[in-house]
């Protein structure tokens, strides 16, 4: 059953690639070994609203990775209008 947490965490990424190639959370450091699935997400939050306009939308990029411990994670870069963000999203068994 996945766990969900929504945890900000800090990642090091491949310079050529952007991939995430490491991640700091909890005061523990992930490796990565494989980005098993990428995704973008560019929808609204709000389903039901009325009016959807442009700056409304989402800008995240998802991830879901296995670590070198044999974790798997989802984790995504939220390229928000105010900040970006890593944010730990779920861990999957």
């Amino acid at each position: 059953m996945p766990e969900f947490y929504s945890d900000e965490i800090e990642v090091t990424r491949d310079e050529r690639t952007k991939n995430p190639v490491s991640f700091i959370w909890r005061g523990r450091q992930y490796k990565i070994k494989e980005v098993i699935a990428f995704w973008p997400d560019f929808s609204y939050p709000k389903p039901g609203a009325k009016r959807k306009r442009w700056w409304q939308r989402r800008h995240r990029n998802y991830y879901r990775i296995l670590t070198e411990g044999e974790e798997v994670f989802e984790i995504y870069f939220d390229r928000g209008a105010k900040r970006e963000a890593w944010i730990l999203y779920t861990k999957l068994e």
